[in-house]
């Protein structure tokens, strides 16, 4: 599914992805942060030509500006060597840093928790060289203690992968298809 941008005001930008509202997005650095963490940073994840003229002339040059910090952001993530940065000279780390909260504090209330800990397993361990966790908003800290979120989410993925295989049904509640599997 393609990603959609739209204007909201001169200074702020609404990313649509998978039925949900990013909003408001004040810069390019926290549009690349965003963009990274929901992996669309491909050419085809969105569809530039079908958006308003108006929107594609204002918001063309701020998606070319955010893929660009988003891939200085994945290239940093990527690196081999997790104790030293490859960011650019003029980037800091705290700067890379603040572009990740930005992007989470645009995330809706209701997603941000689940957001902030899948971006925190992309950002991998000790992403920022210096022992911080990879993202901390409002006292919570995100990737640093997933123990019971990744087995949340592979509890998730076996009830999954057992209704695809045909042994269970699936139910809107995920508890009550586990204990039916069992």
């Amino acid at each position: 599914m393609t990603a959609t941008l739209t204007s909201l005001r001169s200074d702020a930008i609404r990313l649509t992805h998978d039925d949900v509202n990013y909003e408001p997005i004040g810069n390019d650095a926290a549009l690349g942060a965003l963009l990274f963490a929901l992996d669309l940073l491909g050419r085809d994840a969105f569809d530039v030509a079908a958006m308003r003229y108006a929107d594609r002339v204002a918001l063309g040059p701020a998606l070319d500006a955010a893929r660009q910090y988003g891939l200085i952001l994945q290239r940093h993530i990527d690196r081999p060597d997790r104790g030293t940065s490859l960011l650019p000279a003029a980037v800091k780390v705290d700067d890379a840093h603040a572009w990740v909260h930005a992007a989470a504090h645009a995330v809706p209330e209701a997603e941000r928790d689940r957001f902030c800990w899948r971006l925190a397993r992309r950002l991998g361990a000790d992403p920022w060289g210096d022992g911080r966790p990879a993202i901390a908003l409002a006292n919570q800290q995100f990737g640093m203690f997933e123990e019971g979120f990744e087995e949340i989410e592979a509890r998730a993925a076996a009830v999954a992968a057992e209704a695809e295989a045909g042994v269970i049904e699936v139910s809107p509640n995920a508890d009550e298809a586990r204990d039916a599997a069992e």
